[in-house]
């Protein structure tokens, strides 16, 4: 009896989880259904209809690949259509949510720069798209496949086919943002190349929007709350710093993509130097500096006019502005395209061989008595030290019948013109920031040319190259530094024994060990010098790079807040090392972990640290030092005996511009700490260093860590989180750490918390620099002596 009671039970427990599972997928099912509204605007497929179309997703036929999953070409009606097919990969929620956007938003809305959407299928969970062909594939395909992989099948884009599909690619952007007919708009969120598609006549339709959001309409609130999506390279500094996704963040990502068309290359190349693998930052700064000619694409570069290319820089600049309100409009951004598309057509019929006909070079004999150009399309003929040489030959004769007879006056003034636009750029290699000083250097030029006709080439003049760095061994022979032997360090950390490790992290190991004081020969444990010895990973990536760029920096300067470096080893693989020894290890320790050796930081103490941190970067930054530190963390601070707090690891440093406010770099750092603006654009400052010491003193203030999964959601981002409460003194105690409660007074703890809150600010122009933070946490220093000193009221 007992054993079929317990049959029963069973049966009954597994019905019931039966039933649950139905429920649950009945759930998903009415969660990914489509409303009624919706699926009658669109085809619906079965996947028998779409495996048929792709004859069962063969691999022949597939035509992309990507995060989303595969898309393949498809043949419907009796192959006589032919579609494009996205197949999703396995069911998830984030690809379920993508999916029903994105029908819900091509089913909604029709223009002709956009890609049509024919239907979809949700048969067995499958999450399948079927859309319009477009035969001559995206953008990015133009622009870098052909180049990058070799595709020699793909046409080269000539400079009023890109400016042709810029404008196509806007109009359709500003459909969504203003013309769609709904009270809300449509903010695409994934700008790029890649997702600007061209039909066989090169027309452009924005694709892919499945990330895309609705946003107001209406002016008193201009804004989505949202969590930050889209493409690295491509996102608005804005959205990614504050979570305010805006039709201005479209602009941006549209601006990135006009500086992909200038110039031919992706908007992030890892291939490139550190400083200009992020391309928005790059060409602000080449535009900035008057070196955007340099960087322009060569298979373009000789086909543009001057007053188109500067009309289109100028919008493409605008785009990438730091405050969303100072960019365009996408209507002003069509405006201006269509303003450089007919400048540049415009330019096309004043060729040299219309204003200057054949006959005109004959009519002073052959003694060279006048300037004629050859190849007058502007096509390249000659490369020099990395510019242009524009020949002047006789070598342009053709049928004296084919163009009109003109007087003198008429030609004169059009070679002016042609000669003008054709030595534009090449003058002195950097285009100045200023046109007016730029054209008259241009006339200049053609002056110069009238007045010396018999010349046959016209060399340009180009800044001197900067000379070579030094060799690696050079410059480290030149550091008052000891140069450790491998076997030395060996030694003097017990061959790296396990038990002497201190730390470790991307670089390697840090290990304990013991030298000679004056010989700093390796000595035995527990006598002599303790130091510090960092050994590099040798399968690290840029190891080499950081570890040479440390012993650079601690090198070369010196400050009682920074660590002090004794020596390295650079022998075959082996990259090591030596500091001096900070006996109470990281602030990262005192303020997140636990041991008996660990005790709680007092709040006194926590201000010095704050304070000695302080001190440092200032003197980072300082005119003597130039340096911007780029990784400020709390395990970045480290402790000696007293307490005092020095910053260590310049592996990612930078010196700063001599002439500008940001160095363009690769995006480094350490996720939480690095400043918004720097993600976004890669755009390196001083006050990026700021930020990270915000991020640190809000680490110091509430003993929180500035990433932690661990607890509730809105607290993941302990910036996010703790913000609203840093400036309110009714506030402020919510976030404060409880391990040093009483220590302080409110006003005390609201005037630290205000300083790190004026250090975390979005805009980097509002945060204070080192040294008003210095000034700020001496004072608050000095406060907090004064009180102790005070009597309390009633004794």
């Amino acid at each position: 009896m007992t054993e079929k009671s317990n049959g029963v039970v069973i049966l009954i427990t597994l019905l019931n989880i039966l039933l649950y599972k139905l429920q649950k997928l009945q759930e998903a099912q009415q969660k990914r259904r489509l409303p009624l509204s919706v699926r009658q605007l669109c085809r619906r497929f079965s996947f028998a209809d779409i495996k048929s179309a792709t004859e069962n997703f063969k691999e022949d036929l597939v035509i992309g690949k990507g995060g989303f999953g595969i898309v393949y070409k498809g043949f419907l009606d009796f192959k006589e259509r032919i579609v494009a097919i996205k197949r999703s990969k396995a069911m998830s929620k984030q690809g379920c949510k993508e999916f029903l956007t994105e029908i819900k938003m091509l089913s909604q809305f029709q223009h002709s720069h956009l890609v049509s959407l024919i239907g979809y299928c949700d048969d067995f969970e499958e999450m399948i798209l079927v859309y319009d062909f477009m035969p001559s594939g995206s953008l990015a395909d133009h622009l870098h496949k052909r180049t990058r992989k070799g595709n020699s099948s793909l046409p080269s884009l000539s400079w009023v086919q890109r400016l042709k599909i810029c404008i196509g690619a806007a109009h359709g952007l500003d459909y969504l943002h203003t013309g769609t007919g709904i009270d809300d708009r449509v903010i695409h969120r994934d700008v790029k190349t890649s997702n600007i598609l061209l039909d066989d006549n090169l027309a452009a339709k924005i694709s892919d929007f499945g990330l895309s959001r609705t946003g107001p309409a209406n002016q008193t609130c201009t804004y989505v709350s949202t969590r930050v999506k889209g493409t690295h390279g491509y996102l608005d500094p804005y959205y990614v710093a504050t979570h305010r996704l805006t039709r201005k963040s479209d602009v941006y990502a549209f601006g990135v993509v006009l500086f992909e068309v200038l110039c031919g290359r992706p908007a992030v190349d890892t291939g490139l130097d550190e400083e200009q693998i992020g391309l928005a930052g790059w060409a602000q700064h080449c535009f900035k500096e008057g070196l955007l000619e340099q960087i322009i694409d060569p298979s373009i570069k000789a086909d543009i006019s001057s007053d188109s290319q500067t009309t289109f820089v100028d919008i493409a600049i605008k785009c990438l502005h730091n405050q969303p309100k100072l960019r365009p409009t996408m209507a002003e951004v069509v405006v201006g395209l269509e303003s450089a598309l007919a400048l540049q057509e415009k330019s096309t019929y004043y060729i040299l061989q219309e204003i200057m006909p054949p006959d005109y070079a004959t009519q002073e004999d052959e003694d060279s008595s006048t300037l004629e150009v050859k190849n007058t399309n502007h096509k390249r003929e000659h490369e020099f030290a990395g510019g242009e040489v524009v020949n002047v030959s006789k070598d342009w004769h053709h049928d004296k019948q084919s163009f009109p007879r003109m007087k003198f006056t008429k030609r004169l003034s059009g070679l002016l013109s042609v000669t003008a636009r054709v030595f534009s750029g090449y003058v002195s290699g950097n285009r100045p920031a200023k046109t007016s000083k730029y054209r008259t250097g241009i006339l200049s030029v053609v002056r110069n040319k009238f007045r010396s006709v018999n010349t046959k080439t016209f060399v340009p003049v180009y800044p001197a190259m900067p000379p070579p760095p030094r060799r690696e061994t050079q410059f480290l022979q030149s550091l008052e530094l000891k140069c450790f032997t491998f076997n030395d360090l060996e030694k003097a950390t017990r061959a790296f024994r396990p038990d002497s490790i201190l730390g470790e992290g991307g670089f390697g190991r840090v290990y304990k060990g013991w030298i000679d004081e004056n010989t700093f020969a390796a000595a035995n444990p527990g006598s002599g010098l303790v130091v510090a010895v960092k050994r590099l990973n040798s399968e690290g990536l840029q190891g080499h790079r950081e570890w040479l760029a440390e012993i650079n920096y601690l090198g070369s300067l010196c400050h009682p807040n920074l660590t002090k470096l004794i020596g390295y080893c650079v022998e075959d693989d082996h990259r090591l090392i030596v500091y001096e020894f900070m006996p109470k290890g990281s602030l990262e320790n005192h303020l997140f972990r636990r041991g008996p050796h660990i005790q709680p930081l007092s709040w006194n103490i926590r201000l010095r640290i704050a304070l000695d941190a302080a001190k440092g970067l200032a003197y980072l930054h300082s005119p003597e030092a130039r340096v911007i530190y780029r990784d400020f963390k709390t395990s970045n601070i480290l402790l000696d005996s007293e307490y005092n707090a020095k910053l260590s690891d310049f592996g990612l440093a930078k010196d700063q511009p001599q002439h500008d406010t940001h160095v363009s770099t690769r995006v480094m750092g350490t996720y939480g700490y690095a400043a918004p603006e720097y993600v976004a654009t890669g755009h390196l400052s001083t006050k990026s260093d700021v930020y990270g010491f915000g991020v640190v003193l809000l680490e110091i203030l509430t003993g929180r860590r500035v990433i932690n999964k661990n607890l509730p959601q809105p607290q993941h981002n302990l910036v996010d989180w703790a913000k609203p409460y840093l400036t309110s003194k009714d506030k402020v105690l919510h976030v404060m750490d409880a391990k040093i409660k009483g220590q302080y007074t409110v006003s005390a703890a609201l005037g630290v918390s205000s300083l790190a809150f004026k250090c975390l600010c979005t805009e980097p122009r509002f945060r204070p620099d080192a040294n008003q933070v210095v000034i700020a946490l001496e004072e608050q220093i000095l406060n907090l002596k004064l009180s102790k000193r005070r009597p309390r009221k009633g004794l």
